[in-house]
């Protein structure tokens, strides 16, 4: 569903991706780890075109996404992309800033954009909160009402970049067990995340980054059981004590 063919993405003079190629498909849930500045967050941005590589090739489905392209908004719109801080609109409540894209750009009337806003918030588990103020939601809340925003224009790939980070360690656990069923209804999804229990539990495969490249890429349960690069197990030793 999504190739990446030796993409490469600079900033000036610093390399953050490094000639990176991968393939996820269909209901495939891949997780990327490493340390920070290892250019995870960039592959991710790179995926849904919020960053151009100045080499390599991102296909959506075997087509290009090419930024003056006639199927631009369309690829893009097959992919949600939940952030690490929650670019929610404080001046609107939770069911207009679930509105504002379907009416806009998926060209849904009012009701219908309603009606899905509201299956939405019951599946994170916010309908109550429909007409409150982000400034009146926990952390966690504010993440599901991203995810639940994602979710309501219909995407086939749910793309998340560290959902978890900026977040107290209580409020982690509503927000990855929404994940976890996102998995299990079968969404595709590609997960930039800290959180190495979910990676584990959650994803088919898991993509280690050093310094912009692929270093180390496995099955998930074989990846923390038996790494096999010497930077993956030192890293793993570290973040899983």
């Amino acid at each position: 569903m999504i190739k990446l063919k030796s993409i490469t993405k600079r900033f000036n003079q610093f390399v953050a991706v490094d000639n990176v190629s991968l393939e996820i498909k269909k209901g495939e849930i891949v997780c990327l780890i490493g340390p920070s500045g290892s250019g995870k967050s960039t592959v991710l941005r790179c995926i849904n075109g919020l960053e151009v590589p100045e080499e390599g090739q991102v296909l959506i489905n075997d087509t290009p996404l090419i930024k003056d392209d006639e199927k631009y908004t369309d690829l893009k719109l097959k992919m949600g992309f939940v952030f690490q801080h929650f670019h929610l609109f404080p001046h609107m409540n939770v069911l207009d800033n679930l509105t504002l894209a379907q009416i806009h750009v998926k060209d849904r009337n009012e009701t219908e954009a309603k009606d899905i806003a509201m299956k939405y918030l019951k599946r994170v588990g916010l309908e109550e909160k429909a007409l409150e103020y982000p400034s009146k939601l926990s952390g966690g809340q504010k993440q599901r009402v991203a995810i639940a925003r994602s979710l309501c224009m219909n995407p086939e790939v749910m793309l998340f970049d560290e959902p978890t980070s900026a977040l107290d360690p209580e409020m982690v656990i509503e927000v990855l067990s929404v994940m976890q069923e996102l998995a299990q209804e079968g969404m595709t999804m590609v997960v930039v995340t800290h959180e190495m229990g979910f990676a584990r539990t959650v994803a088919d495969r898991v993509i280690f980054l050093e310094d912009g490249q692929i270093v180390e890429e496995n099955h998930a349960e074989e990846f923390f059981a038996n790494p096999k690069s010497e930077r993956a197990r030192s890293f793993l030793n570290k973040v899983m004590h």
